[in-house]
Parts: structure tokens; sequence; C-alpha cells
């Protein structure tokens, strides 16, 4: 059921399209902690849901300055996830298309924001003493391998 704050992200009628961001600046990526759910308080990617008319690299750059605080260039398109978190009957609770994108930092302060509880430029072996899903792990090693 949507609202005028767009489509319900628990128990959608079709998949959400989403977008995450592998943000670079040297040898750091760019991990949130999430501050709601799903996953909350785990550390992932900066992102979220794209808008209508909007392209999913447009809005992988408004996330990021939204969630963030900073500028960024996007280089290009790592991966498609498929995120769906089942409730104890089987429904779908959540379900997402997430569309996860390599990009450079261009500027600005790091800040939290938004639905993140906390935001820090990580150098990547690092992110491994992190609770990060080893898709987002994934997602950061491929990334880099596009930035190279």
């Amino acid at each position: 059921m949507s609202s005028p704050e767009g489509p319900s992200r628990t128990y959608p009628s079709r998949p959400l399209i989403g977008v995450g961001t592998a943000v670079y600046r040297g040898d750091r990526v760019l991990l949130i902690r999430r501050g709601k759910p799903p996953l909350a308080g785990t550390w992932s990617l900066p992102g979220g849901l794209a808008d209508p008319g909007e392209s999913l690299p447009g809005a992988a750059a408004r996330e990021v300055a939204e969630e963030c605080g900073i500028r960024i260039q996007v280089v290009d398109l790592i991966t498609l996830f498929e995120y769906i978190e089942r409730d104890r009957w089987g429904r779908a609770r959540y379900h997402y298309l997430v569309f996860d994108f390599a990009a450079r930092y261009r500027g600005g302060a790091l800040e939290h924001a938004s639905d993140a509880a906390d935001a820090r430029w990580v150098r990547v072996p690092e992110m491994y003493r992190l609770e990060v899903s080893e898709e987002v792990r994934h997602v950061v090693r491929q990334g880099l391998g596009i930035l190279r």
C-alpha cells in the first residue's frame, strides 16, 4: 500500500527499487551504520529507494548526499542484489531489488544524517572487523576492481 511518502517498505505489493553505493576515497570505502530496519545496527553501503522518474545513478548520488553530506561521481554499476526478508509465515516482509554502484568521493564533509546512525571511511581490510554482511564485502571488492 502506498502513502504520500511513497510505497510501503514493509509487506510491499511488489519489489521496491533501491540503490547502494560503494564510495571510494583513496584506500578507504564509505560505510554507514543502518539506523532503521531492515538490518538496523549493521554496517552497510549508503543507499535507499529511487524516486519515480529518477535515474538510478542519480538516486545513488542523492542518497549518498542525504545520508552522508558528500558529493560523489558515480562510475559504474557493480551488481544487482535482491534482498528478501520473510516473516515467520513465509510472507515477504521486505523485498528490494538493489542496484549497487561504484563511485569516487568528490567533496564535502562526511557526516551521518537521514537513515544512517553513523558513517565513516574504512580501509577495506578493516571492514572485516565490523558487522558487515558478506554481500556488502563482495560488492566492495567488486567495486575496487571496477575503479582500478
